[in-house]
Formats: C-alpha cells, sequence, structure tokens
C-alpha cells in the first residue's frame, strides 16, 4: 500500500500511479566513495538513500511521465577518480543533475565538470565551507553548485555552543586530521572560537589512517583542556578515543557529523560513550516522517542499520528538492532546473532532515540553516538527543531560518 506521502507527491505530479509513458528515463548521478574503509560508511549510504526516493517516486509514475533511473558511481574519496567519475557521468551517462559526494577534497574538483556542463550538483554529505562559496556570484554567475548537508561552519557553531556556551568548557584543543575536511574544519573551529573571544589551548594534527595518535593526545593532555573537539574520519576518531582511555585519559569529546556513524560506534565501542556530535538526523527518533525514512532505507536496502543516517536522509532530501525543481521547470534542463531549486515556489511535505520553504536563492546554496543542526550524544552504543528540548521538538521538523 502507497503511503500518504507517496501518493500525494504523485498528484502533485500530475502522474497516474504505477504508469509512465514509454520514454527515455530521467538518469540522476549519484557518487560517492563506496570502497574506500575510512569514508565507505558515507558513500553506501548516499547510495541508499537514494534508493529509498527512486523507488518511491517510480511507484507514483516517476517524474515528468519519465521513470528514474539512478546512475551509481565510486569515487573512492580520491579528487582523481571523482573527477574522472564526474566527467563520465557527464559526457558518457548524459545524467540531468547528480546528488552526492562526501569528501571535501573530491568535490572540490569535481565540482567544476558539472558547473562547466551547467549539470545541477546537489551535495548531500560533503560539508567543507568553502566548496558552495567557490561558485556563487561573483565567482560564477550562475552557480550549479548546491548542498543540502550542513556545512562546517554550522556544525562548528553547534558545536561551541554545546560545549562553551552550554557546558561552560572554555578551554578547547582541537584535534583534526590533515584531509581538505579536516583542514577546512579546523579553519571553521578557529574562525567560531574567535567569534567566541577565545583561542584553542592545543591544536595538533594527524595523517589519516595514522596508527599512533600518542603525541598529539599528549598534548591536549599537557595543555590542561576542559574539551576535544574532534575532526576526523570515523574510523580515525574512533582510534583516537580507544587511545584516550588506554592512556587513562578523560576529557569530553565533540565533533562534527562523522562522530555519528556506524563505523565510529562499533569500533570505538564503549570508548565513544558520552561522545557528543552534530547532526541534522538521528536514526533512532520517534517522529514519524524520520522513523518512516528509516525504516524503508532498511528494508529497501536489507541492513539492519543505517552505516551513516546523516549522509542517508540528507541525500534524500536533495532528490526532493531537485524532483520539485524538475517538476515546476516542467523540464530537465540543466539551466531550467538551477532557476527552480533556486526558485521554489512550494514548501516539501515528504523531506526528512527539514522541512523547506525557498531553501535555496541565487546568492544562498546552502539548504540548511543553523537551526536544523542538533547536538546528539552516545548514550549505550545509540544515538539519543543531547537535549530534552530537542528530543521533544524532533516530531515537529524544523524549516530554514532566513
Amino acid at each position: 500500500m502507497w503511503s500518504a506521502k507517496v501518493v500525494l507527491f504523485a498528484l502533485l505530479s500530475g502522474l497516474s500511479l504505477g504508469v509512465w509513458a514509454d520514454v527515455a528515463p530521467i538518469r540522476i548521478g549519484v557518487i560517492g566513495p563506496l570502497s574506500s574503509p575510512a569514508s565507505e560508511d558515507m558513500g553506501l549510504s548516499v547510495v541508499g538513500g537514494a534508493k529509498v526516493f527512486v523507488e518511491e517516486v517510480n511507484i507514483t509514475g516517476g517524474l515528468l511521465g519519465r521513470k528514474v533511473e539512478l546512475v551509481v558511481r565510486d569515487d573512492q574519496a580520491k579528487p582523481e577518480v571523482g573527477v574522472a567519475m564526474a566527467r563520465e557521468l557527464v559526457e558518457k551517462e548524459k545524467v540531468a543533475a547528480v546528488v552526492g559526494f562526501a569528501n571535501t577534497g573530491v568535490v572540490m574538483q569535481a565540482a567544476k565538470v558539472f558547473q562547466d556542463a551547467r549539470i545541477p550538483l546537489i551535495i548531500s554529505a560533503a560539508t567543507g565551507a568553502i566548496i558552495t562559496r567557490t561558485h556563487l556570484p561573483p565567482a560564477q554567475a550562475d552557480s550549479y553548485i548546491f548542498r543540502t548537508s550542513a556545512s562546517d561552519d554550522l556544525q562548528t557553531v553547534a558545536i561551541f555552543n554545546d560545549a562553551v556556551k552550554r557546558r561552560g568548557l572554555s578551554k578547547v584543543a582541537l584535534l583534526h586530521d590533515e584531509s581538505p575536511y579536516g583542514t577546512s574544519g579546523k579553519q571553521s573551529a578557529i574562525q567560531e572560537l574567535q567569534h567566541l573571544k577565545l583561542e584553542p589551548v592545543a591544536v595538533a594534527s594527524f595523517k589519516v589512517g595514522e596508527s599512533d595518535f600518542g603525541p598529539q593526545l599528549q598534548k591536549v593532555k599537557e595543555s590542561g583542556a576542559q574539551v576535544l573537539v574532534l575532526y576526523a574520519l570515523a574510523s580515525d576518531a574512533a582510534e583516537i578515543v580507544k587511545k584516550m582511555e588506554k592512556m587513562g585519559f578523560k576529557l569530553p569529546v565533540v565533533g562534527p557529523w562523522t562522530l555519528s556513524q556506524q563505523t565510529f560506534l562499533a569500533k570505538a565501542g564503549k570508548s565513544a560513550e558520552g561522545a557528543r556530535t552534530a547532526v541534522t538526523f538521528i536514526e533512532n527518533e520517534l517522529s514519524s516522517s524520520k522513523n518512516q525514512f528509516a525504516v524503508g532505507y532498511r528494508k529497501i536496502n536489507k541492513v539492519s542499520q543505517i552505516p551513516s543516517g546523516v549522509a542517508a536522509a540528507q541525500t534524500y532530501d536533495a532528490l526532493r528538492l531537485l524532483s520539485m525543481a524538475m517538476i515546476q521547470a516542467g523540464s530537465v534542463d540543466g539551466a531550467k532546473v538551477r532557476a527552480a531549486l533556486e526558485n521554489l515556489t512550494h514548501p516539501t511535505t515528504s523531506t526528512v532532515t527539514a522541512r523547506y520553504s525557498h531553501p535555496f536563492t541565487a546568492n544562498d546554496h546552502e539548504a540548511i540553516s543553523q537551526n536544523m543542526v542538533v547536538l546528539a550524544e552516545i548514550r549505550n552504543g545509540k544515538l539519543e538527543y543531547a537535549y530534552k528540548e530537542d528530543a521533544n521538538s524532533a516530531s515537529m521538523l524544523r524549516t530554514k531560518s532566513q
């Protein structure tokens, strides 16, 4: 039986359920790191979230009377592979639009391919603050690069609102990896600390995949830090908190959304207890729309848990916004879809991380605003809301603040 939101989407699309014309499908590219041990939680969830959308939309008759078809590519978390896969999606697969990307360093190089081809890209996982800015006016007259993930600028505000303003932990140590993601996060974190008129008591870095974090953690320990802000991929973050436990070094840990991923929870085990993370989606919550999405994801992808609930939900939302733009434009032409994304005339009713009304404009390609980012805490191996007020308001999805 079709859910109410699926039927509603069909009616808004002007389509009959389960039927589409005998025409070529609308091909949408989905790209992410599917074979990178450090990043595959994100990539697999990007694809998994896209599958939930496609199953729903094709049940209702597709888009514009056409079936929707995903064209999936693995960027391996490598910039050169990401660029090659981007070109393949554009030149060989002739996709109408693209969603995905999880690694800042990859999308920073690959986005230009879509910008030059005038094909809309909605980034649904990568968070480097600079990504969308690079393509906005005046750098580009018309930007084709959009995002439904929370930028590092937003996440660091949430992190320090929690650590400094709410918990009074003003002596902050910052530990980050040396990837473009980690260095971007460091920049956003220091920028927000400056806004708070604070300086970190210690800053240390490490290479992705490093095996010994002892020297960096010793520096943090000797600094007298009250809290550790950790900007790292999930697997490295897990090794760091385990190393802290071995050193007998207890310190509150708070970080961006990578600490919400199953790799971190599984590898860190009890060492992850109490860690906090900035997120837009929590899989275990009971609000109807979010729970319905989580159940659908697990059923369609045949898994017991979503590897990265945040990446999955944000990708689903990216495709919902993209489909609305295509319906509004009455076309899959890149320029028309871009223009529609910048001026969506109807609010969303079936998105998961938030409700959107005018999520984008010509000068703002970030769908997520500060009020959509909340703090989760790991309790008994699961993500829970860190604050009761966020849990109490979870059933009322947030709307972008203007």
